[in-house]
């Protein structure tokens, strides 16, 4: 049984959720128990292997520098963040923010038309 989570509730307007998940977050189980849907000739444990091993191929990708783009949903791509200066909210002290790579997702326009019709 899946715990209570803190995201966020549906409102009464959004479009009614499936009955095997919650709205709010989308998890890898639910995406595999989707799959498992889908296509009956899918065990649950492949289905969720088969989750699990395209999840870590745009992992292993982005990891490795590379831009991940998925037609009609959209790209992932890494973007390396320069050192700039930050301050800490509570005290005020001012800290340099290192310099790191970041994961960006920009949305296509199908999935952009999607969103916006609901």
């Amino acid at each position: 049984m899946r715990s209570k989570s803190s995201a966020p509730k549906a409102s009464l307007d959004a479009p009614a959720a499936s009955n095997a998940r919650s709205r709010g977050t989308l998890t890898r189980q639910e995406i595999a128990h989707a799959v498992y849907s889908a296509y009956p000739g899918f065990s649950r444990s492949e289905a969720k292997t088969f989750v699990d091993a395209v999840l870590e191929e745009i992992v292993s990708t982005l990891v490795g520098g590379e831009d991940v783009k998925l037609r009609g949903f959209g790209n992932f791509a890494v973007r390396q963040k320069g050192e700039r200066p930050g301050r800490n909210p509570k005290t005020g002290v001012s800290a340099p923010i290192s310099a790191r790579r970041v994961v960006t997702f920009k949305a296509s326009e199908v999935l952009k038309t999607e969103e916006s019709e609901e």
